[in-house]
């Protein structure tokens, strides 16, 4: 970063050379370089002005050049027209500068773009722009029923959670009431039953119900098989 020029020497304004006000110069606001504004400080449309107008806001709003050249006037009681020659210079040079390197960040991310874009052409075996727009669509579809997939998986590995939780409970539950050991012998086969068709013929004979009495329990409790009763 360069030296301020508050800090650099005691010299007075009248011992320094072109040289030193030149380097004088420093960038004060370079977010402003596409805030381009007239001396009354009106924004002017950056496509619409013109150089003088665009030079004359980078060296006095982007720069310290007002204020350098108030300190040579402040200190020898004048400008001399080569002092405001140097210190044009270096508002310039300060603005191309950051021009240069906003230049470079664009052509870099336009190539960093461009290769992206080539990979994606040989990837999915188009030639237009078009067509890959059709293949990444596709693609955003598969990523979105993927999304969906994985959000019930999530909700169906909580539900199994908490129904194994659940059960352990009823079971001591039941052993803390000194509930008959028949009774707790049915709930362990209740929570044995691995199929929905099982839990059917199971409740049948438990409750000696007709089995439409049975499914019409069980299904009123399934949330994620399909059932395939009779």
């Amino acid at each position: 970063m360069r030296t301020h020029y508050y800090e650099k020497n005691l010299l007075t304004m009248k011992d320094k050379n072109k040289k030193e006000i030149r380097d004088d110069i420093e960038l004060i606001n370079p977010e402003q370089m596409y805030q381009i504004k007239n001396r009354q400080g009106k924004i002017i449309d950056i496509e619409e002005a013109n150089g003088r107008q665009l030079f004359n806001h980078y060296r006095h709003n982007m720069t310290n050049y007002d204020q350098v050249l108030n300190d040579v006037r402040n200190q020898q009681g004048y400008v001399a027209g080569r002092q405001e020659k140097e210190a044009v210079i270096g508002a310039a040079e300060r603005v191309l500068e950051l021009q240069r390197d906003e230049h470079i960040k664009v052509v870099k991310d336009a190539k960093l773009k461009g290769n992206i874009l080539k990979q994606l052409f040989k990837k999915f075996g188009v030639a237009t722009a078009s067509a890959l727009t059709q293949k990444l669509d596709k693609l955003s579809e598969k990523i979105k029923e993927i999304s969906h997939l994985e959000s019930s998986q999530r909700s169906l590995q909580t539900w199994n959670d908490t129904y194994r939780v659940q059960k352990e409970l009823v079971k001591e539950l039941l052993k803390q009431k000194n509930v008959d050991e028949n009774i707790i012998t049915e709930v362990n086969k209740i929570y044995g039953t691995r199929s929905v068709n099982k839990a059917v013929e199971m409740g049948c004979q438990l409750f000696n119900w007709e089995q439409s009495q049975t499914i019409k329990l069980i299904k009123s409790a399934v949330k994620y098989s399909k059932l395939k009763l009779q």
